[in-house]
């Protein structure tokens, strides 16, 4: 697994073994403003390419001529495929650099759409709302934070999800205390993910 390393995000670079000899491309962003352990795709994931190295992250239905994975036939077949991969790797971290430069975009691209069928609702509620917290956009940060902690909450991992959703709702009206969690939160998780602290500054959208 590979990293770029944003600070208050990551972009993620997981090359999945998969059925038989190969692999899988993953590729995503991972927000570190939850309390984690793990590394997690919070926006993308599975990466699919041509040959011509152009890629997509949903090919049109019915369409030919995209690949999933990389199939080891012989060494010098898969050094090439593998190679042409991790151009379209390094092409998607670009596309999520240039995606969300700031929490602004972020806040703007997971508040005007819904949950994707494969992606938690939960979890793109806490995502939308602590970007729009950042932001300064109280309407929408109460609205999705509120749907996490009304949610029915059966997991042990909902739960504590709801508490930190909860106690974000409770710093809604002192943006200064709320970018101060938040830094917190981010170097939590970035400790438990062994990476070094980030400094991470107060500006007009928070980071």
């Amino acid at each position: 697994m590979w990293y770029d390393d944003r600070a208050w995000w990551l972009s993620i670079v997981e090359f999945q073994p998969g059925r038989g000899l190969g692999t899988y491309l993953n590729v995503g962003a991972m927000w570190l403003w939850a309390k984690r352990d793990h590394w997690a795709f919070d926006e993308g994931s599975r990466l699919y390419w041509r040959d011509d190295g152009s890629f997509v992250t949903r090919p049109p239905v019915g369409e030919r001529g995209w690949s999933q994975h990389v199939d080891f036939l012989k060494p010098d077949q898969f050094f090439r495929d593998v190679t042409l991969t991790a151009g379209v790797a390094a092409g998607r971290i670009v596309e999520l650099r240039a995606q969300f430069p700031h929490v602004g975009a972020v806040a703007e691209s997971l508040t005007s759409r819904a949950a994707r069928p494969d992606e938690s609702l939960l979890w793109h509620a806490y995502h939308a709302g602590t970007a729009a917290a950042v932001c300064g956009d109280v309407m929408p940060a109460r609205q999705h934070l509120t749907h996490v902690v009304s949610a029915d909450l059966a997991a042990s991992w909902e739960r504590a999800l709801a508490a930190q959703a909860s106690d974000l709702l409770g710093l809604m009206d002192d943006r200064v205390a709320l970018h101060e969690r938040l830094v917190q939160t981010v170097n939590q998780t970035r400790k438990r993910l062994k990476l070094p602290v980030a400094a991470l500054g107060y500006d007009e959208i928070g980071f």
